[in-house]
């Protein structure tokens, strides 16, 4: 590819091939699929998106001279390109290989022909190219990656994931322009055909922990978690409600509902940035979901981040009392 076209893309024409190509990943938007035609690379990198993952592909192959493999990621078949014990592939930030890749979203490993990736406290396969565990993760409508963040359209949600946290909101079309179009620069054209968000929901924060790391079952009560929150000074349970005494020295009262996966907590009475609280066990983590209330927005820099350290704190709190037993 013409070193013109790379500049184009705010890439260093001197990067070696595969992290030039992996570059391009990231700086590009990939849709699921779109009926575009075939475009030449050129005209893909001036649009600044990518129309489904085979046209991502034969840019890509444009880069990195690899062998064309067909693995299989979000549920369907995936072209990979391997070579020299890396490999570059759409929507793989990183050129991947045996040790662990830092990228914007997370950490990246390639292992007998899987690559893993570490995000949100929870290491799951990505991308297979035979052989390795099947990927689980589904289909999406639109991927890009931020300065320190993967975000992914589905459904009309937008989530936001980070090596510490995955953040859900409503996807709606003047957020999706203004963080794609506007933000990075891509063609409009990249938004024909996408379902946005249209039902109203709280924005969701969720971070993950590996059940051995936390204290045995005292996870399972809603009141102790509670308790050990920063901004919580004492609870009180009565019955299906928990009375809680802030740090602000006001009174919220919460409605609890449980099963046998865990428990959820619902602000009933009083002033809290949280609708909701809750924590549940999957596939060999404790997953703690908070929902917002209207007075936080998960876009304003630091609040995001604040929410996700916040959680982690609380189930490392579990952990460390684990350790003292």
């Amino acid at each position: 590819m013409d070193a013109r076209v790379l500049a184009a893309a705010g890439i260093d024409p001197e990067l070696p091939a595969a992290e030039a190509a992996a570059m391009l990943v990231r700086r590009l938007p990939l849709r699921w699929r779109a009926g575009t035609g075939v475009r030449a690379p050129e005209t893909v990198v001036e649009s600044r998106w990518f129309a489904g993952p085979a046209e991502c592909h034969r840019v890509l192959a444009r880069l990195f001279r690899g062998t064309a493999v067909r693995g299989s990621a979000f549920a369907s078949t995936w072209p990979l390109l391997e070579a020299a014990g890396l490999v570059v592939a759409p929507a793989l930030p990183v050129a991947a290989r045996a040790d662990e890749r830092p990228g914007p979203d997370g950490v990246y490993e390639l292992d007998r022909g899987t690559v893993w990736r570490e995000a949100a406290g929870e290491r799951r396969a990505l991308l297979a190219s035979g052989g390795g565990p099947a990927p689980a993760d589904v289909a999406f409508d639109l991927l890009w990656f931020g300065g320190g963040e993967r975000f992914l359209l589905r459904e009309g949600t937008l989530e936001v994931e980070d090596l510490f946290s995955v953040a859900r909101v409503r996807a709606t079309r003047s957020l999706v322009e203004r963080l794609v179009v506007r933000g990075l620069r891509v063609d409009p054209e990249v938004l024909e055909g996408l379902v946005f968000g249209e039902r109203e929901a709280p924005p969701e924060i969720e971070v993950r922990r590996p059940v051995e790391l936390v204290a045995g079952e005292l996870w399972r009560d809603p009141a102790a978690v509670l308790a050990a929150r920063a901004d919580i000074r004492s609870v009180a349970r009565h019955g299906e409600e928990i009375a809680a005494e802030t740090a602000r020295e006001t009174t919220v009262v919460f409605r609890v509902a449980e099963d046998a996966r865990g428990w959820r907590l619902f602000t009933w009475e009083g002033d809290y940035p949280l609708r909701t609280l809750g924590l549940m066990e999957r596939t060999g983590h404790l997953v703690f979901t908070a929902a917002l209330g209207p007075d936080l927005d998960l876009f304003v820099p630091g609040v995001r981040g604040r929410l996700a350290f916040d959680l982690r704190s609380d189930l490392i709190a579990l952990g460390k009392t684990k350790q003292a037993r």
